[in-house]
C-alpha cells in the first residue's frame, strides 16, 4: 500500500486508490474481520516465538491450555475475548491497546505484520533501555484521571505497608483486586 508524504506528527494517509475499494461495505467488513483475526493470531504466535516457547509451555505461562493457544493462533478463530487478551498481556508483562480507528489509521497500523513488529517489548525490556527525553503532551481527561487513580492506589498500598518504592511491579489483576476493595 502506498502512503502520501506526511509532515512530522501527522498520520500517514494511504493512496486514494487503495482507500477507494473500502467504499464497498461488504469488502470493508470482510477485510476488517479477516485482518483483525489474522493480526491477533499472528501477534500471539509472534509473542510465543519471542519467548522461545512451544504451545504447551506458552499455555502454561499465560494460564491457558495448549488447545486454547492453538485456537488463538488460528486466523479463522474469531471468538477471542478482551479478557483473554488482557490475561495474555498481564502474564507476559506487555501492554494491550484495543481502540476503534479510522480506516487510514487501521491500514497503517496493520501494514507491518513482520514478527519483529508484532513482538512488543516487555516492561522489563523497556525499563532496561536508556531514558529518552520526555516529550510534553497534554493528557486527556481519561488519561489524567487514570494516572491520578494509579497514584492514589499506589499511595494507599504504601500506607497499608503492602508496597514500597522497592516493590516489584504489580500485575494488572492484583491492582484490579485492590481497586475493587477501595
Amino acid at each position: 500500500m502506498k502512503y502520501k508524504e506526511i509532515k512530522e506528527g501527522q498520520s500517514p494517509v494511504p493512496d486514494r486508490n487503495d482507500l477507494a475499494k473500502f467504499h464497498l461495505k461488504a469488502y470493508r467488513d470482510s477485510y476488517l474481520q479477516s485482518k483483525v483475526r489474522g493480526m491477533i493470531a499472528y501477534q500471539i504466535q509472534a509473542l510465543r516465538e519471542k519467548f522461545g516457547l512451544n504451545q504447551t509451555d506458552f499455555a502454561e505461562k499465560i494460564g491457558k491450555t495448549q488447545s486454547i493457544v492453538s485456537r488463538l493462533e488460528n486466523t479463522e478463530y474469531g471468538r477471542v475475548s478482551v479478557q483473554t487478551l488482557l490475561d495474555i498481556a498481564c502474564n507476559l508483562d506487555v501492554a494491550l491497546i484495543v481502540k476503534f480507528a479510522s480506516y487510514p489509521d487501521f491500514l497503517f497500523q496493520t501494514s507491518d505484520a513482520s514478527a519483529t513488529a508484532l513482538q512488543p517489548k516487555t516492561i522489563y525490556e523497556s525499563l532496561a533501555q536508556p531514558a529518552k527525553p520526555a516529550q510534553e503532551k497534554p493528557l486527556g481527561k481519561a488519561a489524567a484521571s487514570a494516572g491520578a487513580s494509579d497514584q492514589n492506589y499506589s499511595s494507599r498500598l504504601r500506607e497499608m505497608g503492602e508496597m514500597n518504592d522497592n516493590s516489584p511491579p504489580m500485575s494488572a489483576r492484583k491492582l484490579s483486586e485492590i481497586r475493587a476493595q477501595a
